[in-house]
């Protein structure tokens, strides 16, 4: 079993990143006062991807200001937190699965996926990148020949809105940073609404039936933040219903006790920047964007017997609990972290001192004989030393 979910990035995903400035000067070379302007840029969509999320425009990969902020700090960053999320997976992907990936924009998930993973880019697989954006697309094909050019897989690419038409069936369907550009308003109901009806959850995932092999796999990786959560745990709850299984990163098909809901904490892993290009990091701090944690939410899901898709570690049970937060100070000298668990929300205790286990973990604890409950939390408080 992995580690954890994000361990180290794997020196291939280093040295992918560290090749990407060069790669970007031969596919997209700025010139001087496009190069000034991009600190700019950089900012302005920044503040588009957060706070004025209204504003952010449907074809902003297609306008190049844009564009290039996004290949120069967005994309990189993209990288790093998909690269070490794939590491820790561990995904077995079968030789001959087609992988579908729903606004890949410039590829970001199967430049992750042959960087962090590159014993698979021996395989033959079939990598198909849709995007509404031509220019994002283009630029996303000469960067995984330049940083992946030993890879074996057949990489196509079309040009549509995600969701729009018809698809090749998926083995594994990919929407990375899709879903929160998406609109999940649902209409406003009448008093007589059928309080059955379809939810945009519902009809997404329904969709996902047909999209899918029988025996196949959707990663769905977004943002790590409130709003992003619950819509994750809205689909987990639709997916369930139709059958899929939870691969990652739930050790139970329960409740969710993380929902994000009210004053709840939400389901997502952050972790510190360990590894991260020079580079980069002296590009967020001249464009005063530093990082000093990476965050995303993401959920695996499965259907069928033998799916082509496999994760390192996946099997769950009742003494199974997944580390959900960094370590915070408790009372009389112990630290804590947040877990989840079939029977909810977990509260590991630990001595200060202690290293503990890393956000991701995925354990295997025995359960007090008499267990109390965290006052704050409400969450079942399991010692480290169970």
């Amino acid at each position: 079993m992995a580690p954890g979910l994000f361990p180290p990035p794997p020196a291939a995903l280093c040295a992918g990143l560290d090749a990407l400035p060069a790669a970007l000067e031969t596919v997209l070379p700025l010139k001087a006062k496009h190069r000034d302007a991009l600190p700019a840029g950089i900012r302005t969509l920044s503040g588009y991807l957060t706070v004025d999320r209204e504003q952010l425009p449907r074809d902003y990969m297609s306008r190049a200001p844009l564009l290039a902020a996004y290949l120069h700090y967005f994309l990189p960053w993209n990288l790093y937190r998909q690269g070490r999320l794939l590491a820790g997976l561990g995904l077995d992907v079968r030789p001959g699965s087609r992988i579908v990936d729903l606004g890949a924009g410039p590829l970001t998930f199967g430049l992750a996926l042959g960087l962090a993973r590159p014993e698979l880019r021996t395989r033959e697989l079939e990598y198909l990148a849709i995007d509404r954006s031509e220019t994002a697309l283009r630029h996303g094909r000469s960067l995984f020949a330049a940083l992946a050019p030993d890879a074996a897989w057949t990489v196509q690419t079309e040009r549509k809105a995600a969701g729009s038409g018809r698809t090749p069936r998926a083995d594994l369907l990919v929407a990375a940073n899709l879903l929160n550009e998406l609109d999940w308003q649902e209409p406003r109901r009448g008093r007589t609404a059928d309080p059955e009806a379809e939810t945009p959850h519902d009809r997404l995932v329904g969709r996902w039936d047909d999209q899918v092999a029988e025996a196949g796999a959707v990663l769905v990786i977004e943002p790590g933040t409130r709003s992003a959560a619950r819509n994750l745990v809205r689909l987990r709850e639709a997916a369930l219903a139709r059958g899929w299984r939870i691969a990652a990163p739930c050790p139970h098909a329960g409740e969710c006790p993380m929902p994000g809901q009210r004053n709840r904490s939400w389901c997502h892993f952050n972790f510190a920047p360990d590894g991260a290009p020079g580079w980069l990091v002296d590009l967020g701090n001249r464009v005063r964007l530093p990082k000093d944690r990476a965050s995303l939410a993401f959920l695996l899901l499965v259907r069928g017997d033998d799916p082509p898709v496999r994760v390192a570690g996946a099997d769950g049970g009742p003494d199974r609990v997944r580390v959900m937060s960094e370590p915070f100070d408790l009372p009389s000298w112990r630290r804590g972290r947040y877990g989840c668990a079939e029977r909810g929300l977990v509260l590991l205790e630990d001595d200060r001192g202690g290293r503990g286990p890393a956000p991701g973990s995925l354990l295997t604890v025995t359960w007090p004989d008499r267990p109390r409950r965290d006052p704050k939390s409400g969450a079942l408080v399991v010692p480290r030393s169970r």
